[in-house]
């Protein structure tokens, strides 16, 4: 408990905290700047996209993730919610359980090396490209009918070939062709045992690819910001198939 406290009280402000949240068969993952902390509470930049701060639901589970130097941390079912510092909006996460180090092998990226295609979503007049349509302002008052009219006008999802390198619990590496810019976002359906599993990302790395080995002219480091909550398990399944073959490489050595 007294390392706990001292952890807490010893994140710096401005740091990074990293949030992820399961909701029935989905999985959230958030960045954020820590704005406060005390022996219990931390408090981060709001969560908003598009104008939108996120709502955390009663049933959500959510764990906040931070590194300390070298050390990763991890705190399970915190408890979140929106409140204001000073005047300004803030995301805060009151600690339940005590924070225990984090698994490293979350962070092992899988190379998967699979062609697939990547989408996303231009609106008329504007640069960014999204990986989800966005609700109307006044989505609260219209009925299905009216949303789905409304859905009608909105542009059709453009998709692009490419091939996913590599994926992790946080983060996938993609190559395509197609020009994209830091924080543009994609959605793509990554084939497993499992079914096909929605993945969706957005770009924090981006590199022109110069060999000629290589079919495509760019490198896209992404962070994965939702996802089906199966991915997790896939990914685990692949990682135990990758150290069984290294063992049986290892044992024929002998």
């Amino acid at each position: 408990r007294g390392l706990l406290k001292m952890l807490l009280e010893n994140i710096r402000l401005g740091r990074t905290l990293e949030i992820f949240v399961e909701r029935e068969d989905y999985r959230y993952h958030f960045t954020s700047k820590v704005e406060d902390t005390n022996q219990n509470r931390v408090c981060v930049t709001a969560i908003a996209s598009r104008g939108r701060f996120f709502g955390f639901l009663p049933e959500d589970k959510v764990r906040i993730l931070y590194r300390d130097e070298e050390v990763m941390w991890e705190w399970p079912g915190v408890r979140p919610g929106l409140a204001k510092l000073e005047g300004t909006p803030v995301h805060y996460f009151q600690i339940v359980n005590p924070g225990q180090s984090y698994n490293r092998r979350n962070a092992y990226r899988v190379k998967l090396l699979e062609d697939m295609e990547f989408g996303y979503y231009q609106l008329p007049g504007k640069k960014d490209k999204i990986a989800q349509l966005p609700f109307p302002s006044d989505s609260s008052e219209m009925s299905p009918e009216e949303l789905e009219k409304w859905y009608k006008t909105m542009p059709d999802a453009i998709m692009v070939k490419g091939m996913i390198k590599d994926i992790s619990e946080n983060g996938a590496g993609i190559y395509t062709d197609e020009k994209l810019e830091l924080e543009d976002e994609l959605f793509f359906e990554l084939p497993s045992p499992y079914g096909n599993l929605l993945v969706k990302v957005f770009i924090i790395r981006k590199e022109e690819v110069k060999s000629v080995t290589n079919r495509y002219g760019f490198y896209y480091g992404c962070a994965i910001v939702e996802s089906d909550r199966r991915l997790l398990r896939y990914i685990y399944d692949l990682q135990r198939e990758i150290l069984k073959r290294q063992r049986a490489m290892e044992n024929a050595k002998v």
